[in-house]
């Protein structure tokens, strides 16, 4: 059974202490949708800007570093013309969330890609 995202959303909006964002996570949110703060990143969220959101599945947290298995929801989304990929982890001992990871879709097609980096949205050292 996946979380809850409308409460993670009023998390991200209410109470951003709560949610703690993955360094890569942010690195990708900054690089490919220019949200270029965790302040920023959270605020997109709170305020619905995950855009047709599609819950893709929940899985066991591979890097899990305690001893209490933690489940990862993922979902894609799309803001404006891009299809985006966000994954989510709450807590139930500390009640906090993590962003794990806020990235392109794997599922995006070429040809969106490839107009991404002609527009110079995305470079070469970007991970697709």
């Amino acid at each position: 059974m996946p979380y809850d995202f409308a409460l993670f959303r009023k998390c991200c909006a209410d109470t951003p202490d709560k949610v703690f964002v993955d360094r890569d996570a942010l690195r990708d949110a900054s690089d490919i949708f220019s949200l270029r703060t965790k302040a920023a990143l959270l605020d997109f969220i709170g305020n619905d800007g995950l855009e047709d959101l599609k819950y893709e599945a929940t899985a066991l947290w591979k890097n899990n570093p305690t001893s209490l298995p933690l489940m990862t929801d993922s979902y894609e989304f799309k803001s404006m013309f891009m299809l985006g990929y966000i994954a989510i982890i709450y807590s139930h001992k500390t009640g906090n969330w993590i962003i794990k990871s806020f990235h392109l879709s794997r599922n995006r097609s070429q040809a969106m890609v490839l107009a991404l980096k002609k527009a110079g949205l995305i470079t070469k050292g970007d991970k697709l």
